[in-house]
């Protein structure tokens, strides 16, 4: 398949994004953990038919043949493969997975239709953040009151949106004592070294405008009601990310904080986490 084949086949790409029905579901062998540059620009043949607008967590399936144009490149998480880049000209044919077929099966078919559809309608480009709006936190719902953690010790991740850089952030418990604070430009800042009993915690931000937002939540001795159907990945940043968004999709108005701590505790391998946070916090009120 010589480059004008590739370059009509790109521009079909965003009328079957529109028009066609998306190509045929298959037994997983992988998903998409990154792509550096636009989606548009990764093309994903399945059975001679273009996959729509592929993106981070996309599966994949045995003898997909993946190409990337205008200086794209595409990081791929395949069983028994493990991390794979796709840049340049040359195409990357998918092979087949190694493993339990059964369980593995299953993993990535409830990636396919429980995430990926909420997945796709996120904006391709990562939402603005910084100056511009309003000091708030970036999972809403931590507004609320009701988000749970469990106990024990941990490290706590707090996204923070809008305001003006640089942030500080704190946890106190319900006697108003400080038990950890962080300080720096990024807004996604880490309260570290915290062993939380049940009970009820406060937590409070600050820019350097001087604005401040704070939430409360509690904490509780029950774990996290995880799914165990995205079991048999091999990628556990993956599995992490999976278990972490289903999380958030069942029980947005409670255990969305916590989807995102277990993502956040992952090891990493390379995957777009900004994505799966946004996913997480779209399972919340607008």
């Amino acid at each position: 398949m010589n480059r004008t084949d590739w370059t009509r086949i790109s521009l079909a790409v965003l009328a079957v994004s529109i028009a066609a029905p998306a190509a045929r579901a298959c037994p997983g062998v992988g998903v998409i953990v990154r792509i550096v540059g636009k989606p548009q620009d990764v093309v994903i043949l399945r059975s001679g038919a273009p996959v729509a607008r592929p993106r981070v967590l996309e599966v994949l399936c045995q003898a997909d043949t993946i190409h990337v144009e205008n200086g794209a490149r595409v990081t791929l998480s395949l069983d028994g493969a493990g991390a794979v880049t796709v840049q340049g000209v040359q195409p990357y044919i998918v092979g087949a997975r190694h493993g339990a077929p059964s369980l593995a099966g299953n993993a990535y078919r409830n990636v396919s239709d429980h995430l990926l559809p909420d997945m796709k309608r996120q904006p391709w480009d990562i939402r603005l953040r910084g100056p511009g709006r309003e000091l708030g936190f970036a999972l809403t719902g931590l507004g609320s009151g009701h988000q749970t953690l469990s106990a024990g010790p941990r490290d706590l991740l707090v996204r923070l949106d809008g305001g003006v850089g640089a942030y500080k952030v704190q946890i106190a418990d319900a006697a108003g004592a400080v038990l950890a604070r962080a300080s720096g430009a990024a807004s996604d800042l880490v309260l570290s070294g915290l062993s939380l009993a049940p009970g009820a915690y406060a937590i409070k931000a600050t820019d350097t405008s001087g604005a401040s937002v704070e939430a409360r939540f509690t904490v509780v001795a029950e774990k996290a009601p995880l799914s165990q159907d995205y079991a048999g990945m091999d990628d556990r940043e993956v599995q992490a990310a999976a278990q972490a968004a289903d999380l958030a999709r069942e029980h947005p108005d409670t255990w969305a904080l916590e989807a995102e701590q277990i993502l956040a505790a992952a090891p990493a391998g390379g995957l777009d986490r900004e994505s799966v946070y946004e996913l997480i916090e779209s399972y919340g009120p607008a």
